[in-house]
């Protein structure tokens, strides 16, 4: 694990399709130029996507991504996630990942190692 004594950035779920409820649109963001192409991103997603597995019963993550966003569609692409459209319109992809056989072995692998707080901000 790497370790970071501040925030550089943050990664959130969307559950946004009544259709598919265990759907959720996942995107990350690392805002700190600093701390791009070090791992982070790839860790934190791979971290919160067995958290949602696990904690909400998420069943597949999809993403949007900008056609010029290169390092995101690579990192992506490392994780799993398969392209399923492209919109001109709004110049992004979406990728797709289904968490099934491989895939949920090893977010249920990596689910296993986190552990949870509550903290008390008073």
């Amino acid at each position: 694990m790497l370790a970071y004594s501040g925030m550089v950035g943050d990664v959130n779920l969307y559950l946004n399709d009544a259709d598919e409820p265990t759907t959720g649109e996942i995107e990350i963001m690392i805002a700190e130029e600093g701390s791009r192409r070090k791992g982070i991103a790839y860790e934190a997603l791979t971290l919160f996507m067995a958290y949602c597995v696990k904690h909400l019963g998420i069943s597949c993550f999809q993403a949007k991504i900008g056609f010029s966003n290169a390092a995101s569609l690579r990192l992506f692409g490392r994780l799993g996630y398969v392209e399923v459209s492209r919109s001109q319109m709004f110049k992004e992809a979406t990728l797709r990942l289904e968490v099934s056989g491989t895939v949920r072995e090893a977010l249920q692998q990596q689910a296993e190692k986190l552990q949870l707080s509550i903290y008390d901000i008073s």
